[in-house]
């Protein structure tokens, strides 16, 4: 909810900036109703997943394969975009002047890591931020458990 309250003021920032700059732009929500890239995974599709007893075979023949497999993380990420919303631009100066519609995308990720045995060590379904890259995404899901782990031994 704050990561779409965020984005929303940042387009009306923007919006406001630039209809003094002598362009309109005007962000539209639409709900997300449209697919943009990928193939979403949905709640029925993730109740078979079980920390510790689902194996990775199984995930591929369930949901196919990832979208990306980061071998030394023993991780997959299933990827897919999703319309939020629709953005109406209008500009111009002088005796030129432009318009277009854009698409405003969320992106989601179902991120799987595995333990040793091949099983699901933790997964979860999350959108990542529009500000963030892709690699610090993940890099920092990965270090998630190790860092609570760590803090739990530091508070012992």
């Amino acid at each position: 909810m704050i990561a779409r309250t965020n984005e929303l003021s940042l387009l009306a920032l923007i919006s406001f900036q630039l209809i003094f700059a002598g362009c309109i732009v005007l962000p539209i929500p639409t709900g997300e109703d449209k697919i943009l890239d990928g193939m979403p995974v949905t709640e029925d599709q993730l109740k078979f997943l079980k920390v510790g007893v689902t194996s990775r075979g199984e995930v591929i023949s369930h949901l196919g394969n990832p979208s990306l497999i980061w071998e030394n993380a023993r991780m997959f990420a299933y990827n897919w975009k999703m319309r939020s919303g629709i953005l109406v631009w209008a500009g111009g100066g002088g005796y030129t002047g432009g318009a277009g519609i854009l698409d405003i995308p969320v992106n989601y990720a179902l991120l799987i890591k595995f333990d040793d045995q091949d099983r699901i060590s933790r997964f979860e379904k999350t959108k990542r931020p529009f500000y963030k890259q892709y690699g610090d995404f993940l890099r920092d899901w990965v270090k998630e458990p190790e860092k609570s782990k760590t803090e739990e031994n530091q508070s012992k």
